[in-house]
């Protein structure tokens, strides 16, 4: 039997502390399954930033903190791998991920079994999208007026040098077919009478790696800080950095610390130009897993 509990889902909606739920079978063998969205340590305390007991940080020595980091994220669903949809929810949430870690939906009424497909996007607020917490009404319109799926503002801070830095990001995709990070198994499993979380995790990293296609990638900032010539680093000038010449802080070319020009690498991964925005649009793009280190199929939109 198909299940769909689209009306009974509890939008990020708080009422005196409590979400609400629309909805539930009440049937024996039902469970529920709460989606939660996290930008993990990194989101709140920027990098370096400690995870299990490694410590991650930008290999060029800058500290970052980030005052915003906005994701637009929705169309959830959840399926069998027959395709027996357990739940889908087209909303669109937008959450501030250095805020916290929201639970934007929560489905009952969801059988108790392993649904292996677990689905959902990444893409621009539309008209109706839910903010989550204390998002800014002027935030979504940014978002929406500029087609972005991200919204980042921070600072990076090295020898005395502090650099402010507020991106919008319009690189949209589909994640699909997820598997769990915490057991690296299929999708999500509910049981009875007891809910489920699944975390759509974003490495918030992926936007300073200096490779594609690995997630041994090295985190760096100076050629980002290298693209301007004061203490602002816009989007646009990040467009300004081939590549093939990439400069460094002063303008000089960018050297590592053993004087070796330092070079990004595509891999495989098509860039939509040679230069270090479009570069960064491709990191960020993988930017979402399941439950931490979970992997999902991405596609763009």
């Amino acid at each position: 039997m198909q299940r769909r509990c689209n009306q009974g889902i509890a939008r990020g909606l708080i009422v005196a502390g409590v979400f609400v739920a629309a909805c539930g079978t009440g049937d024996a063998g039902d469970g529920a399954v709460s989606i939660r969205v996290s930008g993990e340590g990194a989101a709140k305390e920027g990098y370096p930033f400690v995870k299990r007991g490694v410590e991650i940080a930008f290999a060029d020595g800058w500290s970052l903190r980030f005052t915003k980091y906005l994701v637009s994220v929705g169309d959830l669903r959840l399926a069998s791998a027959e395709d027996e949809v357990a739940f889908e929810d087209r909303s669109v949430y937008v959450t501030d991920l250095h805020l916290g870690d929201p639970v934007v939906a929560t489905i009952p009424g969801v059988a108790a079994r392993r649904w292996e497909r677990f689905s959902f996007r990444v893409v621009p607020p539309p008209a109706g999208a839910v903010k989550v917490g204390a998002v800014a009404d002027a935030d979504v319109a940014r978002m929406q007026a500029g087609g972005f799926n991200y919204w980042v503002e921070g600072t990076a801070t090295k020898a005395g040098r502090t650099v402010s830095f507020a991106w919008g990001l319009a690189n949209p995709t589909r994640a699909t077919n997820c598997t769990s990070g915490v057991d690296d198994t299929d999708g999500v499993v509910v049981r009875t009478n007891s809910t489920a979380t699944a975390e759509i995790t974003f490495h918030l990293d992926h936007l300073f790696w200096d490779t594609l296609g690995s997630e041994r990638a090295t985190l760096r900032f100076d050629a980002i800080a290298g693209a301007s010539d004061d203490d602002v680093v816009t989007w646009d000038e990040l467009a300004t950095q081939r590549l093939a010449s990439l400069r460094g802080p002063g303008g000089a070319p960018l050297l590592d610390g053993a004087g070796q020009r330092v070079v990004y690498d595509p891999g495989s991964v098509p860039l939509a130009a040679q230069t270090l925005q479009a570069f960064m649009l491709a990191t960020s793009a993988g930017q979402a897993h399941l439950d931490g280190l979970g992997l999902c199929t991405v596609s763009r939109l």
